[in-house]
């Protein structure tokens, strides 16, 4: 078992936290969702590219067909269950109208494709909605190893992260832009592009390749609780703003604002070296099943709702939440415990090898962990 950074699942249970609060009462946290993903992103960002810089550091280059096996064994299975669940129920019961509209086929297909960030010739359910930003961060995976082994081979680290960061939000203004101009309408297709939230994956990634750097920026003990109380602050009231999926201000300015600030408390705790305090154990254990957690919300708020995805009343949004815990518990022992099975057998069959001569991993605190 590799360690974890109880400090990381703390944060990742905040930002799961911020997504259940979102889907419950989006008429009252209106950008809470999109700052859990936000912070979900940058999270993202510094862990895959710590996982692949690991690798380099053992066997000077990236092993694509281990990196890429074991995503699958951490995301897939929990994946499938989601969609197998939601098509069993929607071709027998038809809750949400999908059988009768013929498009359970093509949902499941868009989940299973990591396809729901993107312009689709048809139409899927609404029940999949939050897979967009999974889908952001599948096809994250499969462009940012082989540009950061180019980087790296050159030595221009820096270069790969500013011109990314500029290539993301070209692209971002050009859609926001062009929405604003032709069809204000279709601000939910511009927000889940993959590039409007990916400058989130770039920055966290950014922080990786930096972090001995940037950790020593927040070596005071005073400036470290100073940095943590502006920037949960900050995070706390941006989960307020108006419209915050679709109003250009906070693609230019809350958007940013909230990477900067996830950016800050991905280093905090990434940098802590003592253990997090008692208290934080809830959120400990809800960041352990928070991929579950946040596949299934949305969904189980659809079902108990009748599609609706107003805010729910008192009662109905406590029920889902606990439904969304008890679903996400499950499926940490179960589906996701097989996809760690399958894992650890890959890795016997296919042992890790011994770092190169020579090669020794650069100094630095406790080794992260990726998504599971």
């Amino acid at each position: 078992m590799r360690p974890r950074l109880d400090g990381l699942d703390v944060l990742r249970g905040a930002a799961v936290g911020t997504v259940l609060l979102g889907h419950s009462w989006p008429g009252i946290f209106q950008g809470a969702g999109i700052i859990g993903v936000i912070a979900f992103f940058v999270l993202s960002g510094y862990l895959i590219t710590n996982v692949l810089l690991r690798d380099v550091e053992r066997h000077r280059k990236i092993r694509y067909g281990r990196f890429y096996a074991h995503r699958a064994f951490r995301l897939v299975p929990a994946l499938i269950s989601l969609l197998g669940v939601y098509a069993v129920v929607e071709l027998a019961t038809d809750v949400l109208g999908d059988r009768s509209k013929g498009i359970v086929g093509y949902t499941v297909l868009a989940g299973l494709g990591y396809l729901k960030d993107l312009p689709l010739p048809f139409d899927v359910s609404m029940a999949i909605g939050p897979l967009w930003t999974l889908a952001v961060e599948e096809q994250f995976y499969l462009i940012w190893p082989a540009l950061l082994v180019l980087a790296l081979r050159r030595n221009r680290q820096g270069r790969l992260i500013i011109w990314s960061a500029a290539v993301a939000l070209s692209l971002m203004t050009a859609s926001v832009l062009a929405m604003e101009i032709m069809a204000p309408q279709l601000h939910s297709l511009v927000y889940a592009l993959p590039t409007t939230w990916g400058l989130g994956l770039i920055l966290g990634s950014a922080l990786r390749l930096y972090r001995i750097r940037v950790f020593g920026w927040f070596a005071g003990r005073r400036l470290r609780l100073f940095a943590l109380l502006g920037s949960s602050a900050l995070l706390v009231a941006l989960a307020f703003f108006p419209k915050a999926n679709e109003t250009p201000a906070f693609f230019f300015i809350g958007g940013p604002l909230a990477m900067a600030a996830a950016a800050v408390l991905v280093a905090l705790a990434a940098s802590r070296t003592r253990a997090m305090p008692t208290w934080t154990r809830p959120l400990q254990l809800l960041g352990t099943v928070s991929y579950a957690a946040y596949l299934w919300n949305y969904l189980v708020i659809l079902w108990l709702n009748g599609g609706s995805t107003a805010d729910l009343p008192p009662l109905v949004a406590v029920s889902a939440i606990v439904v969304t815990l008890v679903i996400a518990v499950i499926s940490w022992h179960t589906v996701e415990r097989l996809g760690r099975i399958a894992r650890h057998r890959f890795d016997q069959r296919y042992p890790d090898q011994r770092p190169a001569a020579g090669v020794v991993p650069p100094p630095g605190p406790r080794q992260e962990v990726s998504l599971d």
